[in-house]
């Protein structure tokens, strides 16, 4: 019990031991005032004929022996001739006394009665709010696990995906390792001929070790084990860090890496990551452009942001495809990209940090090729938020 209920509990009582002491009081009173009018009227009788204090007495006392009958009998005369009825038609002073015991006690029922009602709809209100919180709680509790059950589902579903995509990808380079060292050593081949075979063999092992560091690197990005930490960096020098990272691989192709002018600034980045994610970019515009040509970087400010275009002239991706690139071990169906090394992992990964950190990634249309559109927030996202 809450003590505002304890208050109207203490009140309700004492109200009523008022008004059972007020009925008793009463009570006394209307016994006390009938036994005064006893003796008044025995006086008057008295007084109107003296010397007959014993009869009088005894008459009241109902110790004589007259008959009771012919006594009912002697006061109806009397009535009937002196008009003896109007007199008991007034308010008698003893009923006047009984009065406040009868409204009392009518007044105790109708407060009793209203309590127990008040107490039981206060009961009824009461339960109907724990049905109702309960009712709640149970929804709640119902569609947390709905929730749960569709995100064990979604985690099943990707994990299945995962292990589909990397099995994937690890049968065609193990395929092609295993044949090279049973080639190298089957005797069947010039010194020559092997010696091929097995810089092949290093070739695929070397592919195995690339694709194993980038699911690695997913592994821990996804799992919260890598942490991308933004802070204020320049701009300009996390992009001359791509380009250093990547321009032994152009210079190869004869492949021209062009950096527009730009006012260098600071920005919200994790410059070790945020180069991660534009090596990924250029390097994905240098190995499906063709010699000779020319991949451009340039840098836009904008308010709120910083707008990096990398502009290849290369075989360019299909508008359907756009969007499904950036998918974890997506590479296209088309033979200029089947016949390139890939792992389909790098353009994820970019997602996935520059997401980390506020920004995105599209693709649009080039005049040739593609050009991949990057966007960074200059300040904290979440502090915007």
């Amino acid at each position: 019990m809450d003590k505002r209920s304890h208050k109207r509990v203490v009140l309700f009582i004492g109200l009523l031991f008022l008004i059972l002491l007020g009925g008793a009081l009463a009570a006394v009173r209307w016994i006390d005032t009938v036994h005064t009018e006893e003796l008044e009227m025995l006086g008057q009788c008295i007084l109107l004929k003296p010397g007959t204090e014993g009869e009088y007495t005894a008459a009241f006392l109902g110790k004589n022996s007259v008959d009771r009958e012919r006594a009912l009998r002697t006061g109806r005369e009397a009535r009937d001739k002196y008009g003896y009825t109007e007199r008991f038609r007034t308010f008698s002073p003893s009923l006047a006394a009984f009065l406040p015991v009868l409204i009392s006690f009518m007044l105790f029922c109708t407060l009793l009665t209203g309590f127990l009602i008040f107490y039981q709809q206060k009961k009824r209100h009461l339960a109907d709010i724990k049905i109702f919180d309960l009712e709640d709680k149970l929804a709640e509790m119902g569609e947390e696990n709905q929730i749960l059950r569709e995100r064990m589902a979604r985690e099943e579903a990707k994990t299945k995906t995962l292990v589909t995509d990397i099995s994937h990808q690890l049968k065609t380079p193990l395929a092609s390792l295993k044949m090279c060292y049973e080639i190298a050593d089957s005797g069947s081949f010039t010194e020559e001929e092997q010696q091929t075979f097995l810089r092949q063999g290093i070739h695929e092992v070397n592919k195995l070790e690339n694709l194993t560091k980038a699911l690695v690197q997913i592994s821990r990005l996804e799992t919260n084990m890598i942490r991308v930490e933004g802070k204020m960096e320049s701009l300009k020098k996390t992009i001359r860090g791509a380009v250093n990272s990547v321009y032994m691989k152009a210079f190869e192709k004869n492949i021209t890496i062009s950096v527009d002018e730009f006012e260098d600034e600071k920005i919200f980045q994790d410059p070790k990551w945020t180069q991660e994610a534009l090596v990924n970019v250029l390097d994905n515009a240098v190995k499906y452009s063709p010699p000779g040509t020319e991949v451009e970087l340039r840098v836009s400010s904008m308010v709120s942001c910083c707008l990096i275009e990398i502009e290849d002239q290369g075989i360019g991706i299909p508008k359907e495809e756009m969007h499904q690139v950036f998918q974890r071990f997506y590479r296209g169906d088309r033979t200029e990209v089947q016949d390139t090394e890939g792992s389909g992992v790098g353009l994820y990964l970019t997602r996935k940090i520059l997401e980390d950190l506020g920004g995105s990634i599209r693709i649009r249309k080039g005049k040739r090729g593609s050009i991949f559109q990057i966007s960074l927030p200059k300040t904290p996202y979440r502090a915007q938020k």
